[in-house]
């Protein structure tokens, strides 16, 4: 088969590419940055990592299958794949290690906020010999509520971390009836009232059109005087302006980011002017684990490709597929 790769070129590509030719020496693997030309019109499959428009399938007359490398898909025309008879499919958090590797994130996101990290960090790189004293304690884990907004692979994944710190589990999924043992579940149209009686609350849900800005202003006036706000999904989900005007009042304690809108973060985001709140690059899935996985899965992906079985993370069903698929029983 001839495969391409449309995506950032980072390390954690490069490795993957590594070793997918490794293990696929049969194969031809060919490789491009977004903004530039195909150096080939006759693929079979395509990997990728972000945005692909429907003039990135344009030509592409033998492709049948349009595999992400991630869980997400938002920057994947599907409809203009659909109609083109492509299958399209995301690698699903559960098979990769990703969903692992983005929970022991949280947890990391929802210390360093509740320790300002920020302030700690900054203190032991100057020079002063006095740390001048806070108005009020850094919050600890034990004992406080968290409400997990959606439980699906990685809300659950974050559940099982985080019984060990002695919170009270709460989560808002779209069906609150499949919340894990010990965990109050919370239907989507019950969403104040879950962050109202919250002192963490983690975003875990698919960064969607519909979600845009689904946690503004008006619902951060429901969350708990003093809570701590952790996104682990998409940027596309908060409204930063309001977050950051909400943290800066003192109304809330913190927050804890690994996504923002505007991505890769710029040194000029208003978001980095508040030492309360901490922001990493989306580097929440780049682990060992998350490497070793993705790679094990695409090359699950690949063979069952040659053998005419549809990916498990198939996310559409073309009417006039180019490549009959069938799914695996």
């Amino acid at each position: 088969m001839k495969i391409g790769y449309l995506g950032k070129q980072d390390s954690f590509a490069v490795e993957m590419l590594k070793q997918l030719k490794a293990g696929n020496s049969q194969d031809e693997f060919l490789t491009w940055m977004p903004g530039y030309k195909a150096p080939a019109m006759d693929l079979d499959v395509l990997l990728a990592i972000g945005k692909v428009g429907a003039a990135e399938l344009e030509g592409q007359t033998r492709l049948g299958l349009l595999q992400t490398a991630s869980a997400g898909y938002e920057g994947v025309d599907v409809e203009a794949a659909t109609r083109a008879g492509i299958w399209v499919a995301s690698a699903p958090t559960t098979k990769t290690g990703n969903g692992e590797s983005v929970a022991e994130f949280a947890v990391l996101l929802m210390l360093a906020a509740s320790r300002r990290l920020n302030e700690a960090l900054a203190y032991t790189r100057n020079s002063a010999q006095d740390r001048p004293e806070k108005p009020e304690m850094n919050m600890a884990l034990f004992g406080k509520t968290i409400c997990i907004v959606g439980l699906g692979g990685i809300g659950d994944l974050l559940v099982e971390r985080l019984r060990g710190f002695g919170m009270v589990l709460t989560g808002v999924d779209k069906y609150p009836e499949h919340a894990p043992p010990g965990v109050k579940g919370y239907a989507s149209h019950e969403l104040k009232i879950a962050l109202a009686a919250a002192d963490y609350v983690v975003l875990a849900i698919p960064g969607t059109p519909e979600n845009e800005n689904m946690i503004d202003a008006e619902i951060l006036a429901t969350m708990k005087e003093g809570a701590v706000l952790v996104n682990v999904s998409r940027g596309i989900l908060v409204d930063e302006a309001a977050l950051l005007t909400a943290v800066k009042s003192g109304y809330l304690y913190g927050a804890g980011l690994d996504v923002v809108k505007d991505e890769p973060v710029k040194s000029v985001n208003p978001l980095l002017s508040d030492s309360r709140i901490f922001v990493t690059p989306h580097i929440a899935g780049s682990t060992d684990v998350m490497l070793a996985g993705t790679v094990k899965y695409l090359n699950e992906v690949l063979v069952q490709y040659g053998r005419g079985v549809r990916p498990e993370g198939a996310v559409n069903e073309p009417k006039e597929p180019r490549v009959s698929l069938r799914k695996e029983v």
